[in-house]
């Protein structure tokens, strides 16, 4: 497979994924407002609705967050980069890239590691509805890995941008 079509690829997953982080957003907006509606009539709502909404934000942030580096969506101190001439731009987002990679990096191990710690033991959780926890962080090594790749892809296409000349 070649490397245009590989980074094709990856896009889509990245779009799939961020789609579906989406949907998890409606879906806790509407669980959270079934929630609420159920405590205004005085009745108390279901407890895996509070489970799947802590859950569901897990997901949403790693099943989104590459997406979002791809875009180029993250928060920035734009009033304080602007100010920085353009070849200190491209060498903040050099050093940016690196450092996310290497975070990153960090928390895909970590999360493989607690991920199969939690499947070794056979941990459950028992808040509402009892479910093993290891696929519910799952998630954690998937998307530290889909953020290690985009940190690499940034990284590249920063060390190939053309030197740009100040005046």
């Amino acid at each position: 497979m070649n490397r245009n079509r590989l980074a094709k690829t990856f896009d889509r997953v990245l779009n799939v994924l961020a789609t579906v982080a989406g949907i998890l957003i409606l879906l806790v907006a509407l669980f959270v407002s079934y929630s609420v509606t159920l405590r205004y009539m005085h009745i108390k709502p279901p407890i895996w609705i509070l489970q799947c909404t802590e859950y569901a934000l897990l997901w949403i942030t790693f099943l989104a967050a590459a997406w979002l580096l791809r875009k180029d969506g993250h928060v920035r101190i734009d009033t304080l980069v602007m100010r920085l001439s353009a070849r200190t731009q491209r060498i903040l987002e050099i050093v940016t890239s690196v450092l996310g990679f290497i975070v990153c990096v960090g928390i895909a191990w970590f999360g493989t590691t607690k991920t199969y710690d939690l499947y070794a033991r056979g941990i459950m959780d028992v808040k509402g509805v009892t479910l093993p926890e290891y696929p519910l962080f799952l998630v954690i090594p998937l998307g530290g890995m889909l953020l290690v790749i985009q940190f690499a892809r940034n990284l590249v296409k920063n060390l190939k941008a053309p030197e740009v000349k100040e005046e």
